[in-house]
Order: structure tokens, then sequence, then C-alpha cells
């Protein structure tokens, strides 16, 4: 029997097959690009913003036009993403908001058409009609109310993307893109119309720094807080804070400082704003080199009801005109003598070095005193009913804990007298064992804490997480062998 001749079907299907992978790569292996390709393709401002950098911005609305120039392109920070250093050259000549203005060309650049139209095969005419009908014909691109954002890349090349009609189905918006001032006629994008609230709503107030005062509060070694109800004195001594002669709040106080020296505008404003405005407060700083911040908050009822709603405005010698302040922005310094002086009972760097704890009282009689012993607190055997008992670590790592962060709501005077069975509780370090030294009280339901070391007739009130951490009674501190 004659054997078949395979060779030609094997041939044919290894022709196939080559054909196929051939077929496969064509398709297939270009595809990332071809993507690219396309959605490089939708993008009305199209342009490589992972390489190129813009060297101007130009908006127009209804509004009128803002132009920005990058300042820092030199240093390469003048891409998409990136921070540069910004300013603006129209309508005047301020210093742009470096941050607002990298995300508003984020926002621009990633801009992407919900769908395009082809106009390519259209006749000149009947193209030209469409482009009429999209808001986007010569006559409108150059009214008052023509809106588009242009950017000009730092090779010379300027792309555009201009915004037409309201599409009648949809909410979406006709966009031309725009090149080197050349409307591109054959591809008409349809763009959400959230774009063009976003790139369009926005002032020169939006683009312009709103930073108002430059300093560094580290160099800040005293200030005054002026209110209707007192004044704040605060001075810088030995590196911590005092309020009236009294210890201050770190925290607290830095935080004041940190508004004030990151303070801006909501909206720059001219005298005539002012009018009808009352003295809310007064603010004034000297630095170590001598140079000082002053400024004084006055507001303007804008409601039916008196604080029913009322705009802000600041006012200092540094600036060349009154601003408008976010109301939030008072709340930050407008502060009492109480918030701001130290109503923490210990300091939050001095809980790690706290060695020494002693207890004094009719419950702890004679005194029970504990010294820490690499990770245990154990308790000092002379005078001590406990003998070597230990004291549960976690138990102290509580207390230090609440007492540097759980603030006191309130600061009574005179200070309500204590009871009989009150407890004295002492902190110390090996170099100083009376670093604090508290009378710890009850009264009707409420805890105290008075400082034995302070002339003042005055007593902290405890919240119920210091409270629940005080050893007001042996057994609620777990002593025991």
């Amino acid at each position: 029997m004659k054997q078949p001749n395979w060779k030609p079907a094997f041939y044919l299907s290894t022709t196939v097959f080559v054909l196929g992978g051939f077929t496969y790569w064509l398709q297939f292996a270009h595809k990332p690009k071809k993507e690219r390709e396309d959605e490089f393709a939708k993008k009305p401002l199209a342009f490589r913003a992972e390489s190129e950098q813009i060297a101007a911005f130009r908006v127009k609305s209804g509004s009128g036009v803002i132009e920005g120039k990058c300042e820092s392109l030199a240093q390469k920070t003048c891409k998409i993403g990136s921070t540069a250093e910004w300013s603006l050259t129209y309508p005047e000549k301020l210093k742009g908001d470096a941050a607002r203005i990298r995300d508003y060309l984020n926002s621009a650049s990633g801009m992407t058409s919900a769908e395009t139209l082809d106009l390519s095969e259209e006749t000149p005419e009947k193209r030209s009609k469409l482009i009429d009908e999209y808001g986007l014909g010569d006559s409108k691109r150059t009214s008052m109310n023509a809106a588009f954002i242009e950017l000009t890349l730092e090779s010379g090349k300027k792309v555009a993307a201009w915004f037409g009609e309201t599409h009648p189905i949809g909410d979406k918006v006709f966009v031309g893109s725009a090149e080197n001032g050349v409307l591109n006629t054959k591809t008409i994008h349809l763009v959400a119309n959230f774009y063009k609230n976003s790139l369009f709503g926005k002032n020169l107030t939006h683009f312009r720094d709103k930073t108002l005062f430059n300093f560094d509060r580290a160099n800040v070694v005293e200030f005054k807080i002026k209110t209707a109800r007192e004044t704040l004195s605060l001075k810088r001594v030995n590196g911590l804070w005092e309020i009236n002669g009294m210890e201050a709040d770190h925290d607290r106080v830095e935080t004041v400082l940190s508004a004030v020296a990151q303070a801006e505008a909501k909206d720059f404003v001219d005298d005539s704003a002012l009018k009808g405005t009352r003295n809310e407060l007064g603010f004034e700083a000297k630095l170590k080199d001598g140079s000082g911040t002053t400024f004084t908050l006055s507001s303007k009822s804008t409601g039916k009801k008196p604080d029913e709603k009322k705009s802000l405005f600041l006012r200092s010698p540094s600036l060349k005109s009154p601003v408008e302040m976010d109301s939030g922005f008072q709340v930050s310094v407008d502060k009492t003598v109480n918030h701001l002086r130290r109503n923490l009972l210990i300091l939050g760097s001095q809980k790690v070095t706290i060695t020494r704890l002693k207890l004094e009282g009719k419950a702890y009689s004679p005194a029970v005193e504990f010294a820490l012993e690499g990770k245990s607190w154990v308790a000092k055997a002379s005078g001590a009913k406990t003998g070597d008992a230990k004291m549960d670590p976690a138990k102290t790592a509580e207390l230090l804990e609440q007492l540097s962060s759980a603030h006191s709501p309130e600061i009574v005077v005179p200070a309500p007298k204590a009871a009989d069975d009150s407890v004295v509780l002492t902190l110390g370090t090996k170099e100083k064992a009376d670093l604090y030294r508290y009378r710890l009280y009850e009264v009707k339901e409420k805890a105290y804490a008075r400082d034995l070391q302070s002339p003042r007739n005055e007593a902290f009130l405890l919240n119920d997480s210091l409270k629940k951490v005080f050893p007001f009674r042996p057994d609620s501190w777990k002593m025991g062998k």
C-alpha cells in the first residue's frame, strides 16, 4: 500500500501557524502603544505630560483672563504633578499659589473626552456649519463669554481647549482642540460638564498666593492677644512658654502661632469692606531679630440677627489692603488664658523621665513609695506596708500617659475644699524627687487635683479618664505581693 505524502499538509499547517502568529503579533504586540495613542487622542489638551514642561498657562472665561508663568523651568519642576514656582502675569503681577496651580493644571491635563466626533469626511461647508452649532466658530470664540485654557510648553508650542455649547442630550459640552492658535475642525470632543465647572469657576484669588505672614514661629519670643474679655501676654522663658506669669501649655501655644504663621486669605478686599465692622481681636508678636507681626480682626454680620452669619476681616500694616478670612481662623487664635495655660498635670516630655512615685494620706499611712527598677515599679521597703510588693507596670504606664495627655476640662477657682480622705501624689526623678506634687480628692462625685507647689487657690477638674486611673484607694491601685 502506498504511503500518504504528509509533507504538503505539514508545510501548509506550518505556513498557517506562522501567518497566524504574525497576525497575532501585528494585532496584539503593538496593542499597548495603540491604546496609549487612543487615550492621547481623547485629550483635548494633547501633549506629553510625562516629559514636557509647562512654561505658562492662560485661562479665559466670562470673568476675564488670568495668565501665569512658571519660574522654575531650569529646576525641571514645571511638569504635571510637580510643585513649581509660579507667578501671575495678568491681570496683576503677583506670586502664584504653587499648590493650587499644580492641582489646576493636573485637572486640566487629565481632562478626557467621553467621545469624539469625526468631521473629517464632511464637506468644508458642512463642517463649518457644525462647528458654529457647537459654539466653536470664530465669532463665538472671540466673544467676551468664550472659555478656554491654553498651555505654552517649554518648546514654545501652544495647546488649547476651547469650550463651546452644552450638548442637547447628556451632561456634556463640545470642546475643540487648538495647536498654535489653529482649531482642529476635524475632531471635536464631548467632555463632561464637570470639567467646565471646575476649570472656569476660579477667580484671581484662587491662583494667587494667599499667605499673609512670612515668619518662623520658632523665632517668636513673645506675643499678645487682646480681646474684649481679657489680654493674654505670652513670653518664652528658658525655652518654655509662660502666659500672664503662669506656665503655659506648649502644644496649644504653638498651635496658635502655627495658625498665624500659615494664615491664608479667603479673599482680597478694599477698605470699603470694613464699613460697619466691629473689632474682635488684636494680635502682636515680637521676633528674635526685633521685627514683629501685628494684625487686627473685625467682623460684620451678614444675617438678620447679630452673629447669625458674619464675615471676618484681617488688617495688618504688612498688607496693602484688608483681606477676608475664613471663620475658622478666629477659632484658631481667639483663646482664653485658661485654654493656653498648662492644664496637663505633667509635661509630655517628662512622662518617660519620672522614676519616683509617692502616695500619702489616710488610705496610705504610712506613705508608700515606689521606684522604677528596670521595667518594674518596686515598693521601697522602708515604711511601706507592702514590703517588697510590686506595682502593676501597666497601671503606672496608664497613669503617666493620662497625666501627660488628658487636659483638665476646667480650672476651678477657688479650689473646692479637700476632704479628709484626700491622697497626695508626688512624682519625681532620681535627681528631683518632688517634681510634681498634687492633692487628689473628690467632692460631690467630681474629682480634683490641686497643685501643692502653686500658691494659687485653684484646682484642676479631672475628666473621667484621669479620675479612673488615679489611686484614690489602695484597692483601686492594685497593690499586692
